[in-house]
């Protein structure tokens, strides 16, 4: 199955669609046999994709309050260019 969609900006829909289409194929090459940990590894994207939304709000808080790329970069784990590449497109000017 295609999507267009980068596998971060999938919503809980998206995946139960992608999902079913590996579900409902019979080729033996895609068969799932442990439904648990497919379970838990979709449970996790889940939880990875809303923990990103709520580093980028922060992020856009922090900057809204008036920190620095560097300060947001350090409390992130990447330099200030980093965060400034990846959160300076969000900011509304």
């Amino acid at each position: 199955m295609k999507t267009e969609k980068h596998p971060r900006d999938l919503d809980d829909t998206d995946i139960d669609v992608i999902v079913s289409a590996f579900d409902d194929n019979t080729d033996d090459a895609y068969s799932v046999t442990d439904s648990a940990t497919l379970g838990e590894l979709r449970a996790a994207a889940s939880a990875r994709r809303e923990a990103e939304g709520r580093i980028e709000a922060a992020a856009l808080a922090a900057r809204s309050a008036g920190l620095s790329w560097g300060v947001i970069g350090a409390q992130l784990g990447m330099t200030r260019q980093g965060a400034r590449q990846r959160f300076e497109p969000l900011v509304k000017h």
